[in-house]
């Protein structure tokens, strides 16, 4: 850079008004106003449609049928479940002795 350039900048810098920096705005109707206005109609559109997907399925599980029982009764019966484990035997012996059986 030639002096003259840093001259002129130096120049344009010392001429230019020092402003504060920008406040970062925080979440609020203003801000959720600018970037819904921001958002193009197919955007929106999405996210339209995925809010009312999602309540429509929050609402099914709060509010949807109840689960049937895994065995329905029919004419008054009803499955009792599995019928109880038999009892262990004993492990099996030979007849007569053998030498290599323990």
């Amino acid at each position: 850079m030639t002096r003259a350039q840093a001259e002129e900048m130096a120049a344009a810098v010392a001429a230019a008004p020092v402003r504060p920096p920008e406040r970062r705005r925080t979440a609020g109707a203003g801000l959720r106003a600018e970037v819904v206005g921001a958002m193009s109609p197919d955007v929106k559109l999405l996210v339209g449609v995925g809010a009312l997907v999602l309540a429509a399925g929050l609402g099914w599980l709060v509010f949807g049928p109840s689960r049937a029982p895994a065995v329905p009764p029919v004419l008054g019966w009803v499955d009792q479940g599995a019928p109880p484990a038999p009892k262990p035997t004993p492990p099996p012996r030979p007849p007569f002795k053998l030498p290599w059986w323990k």
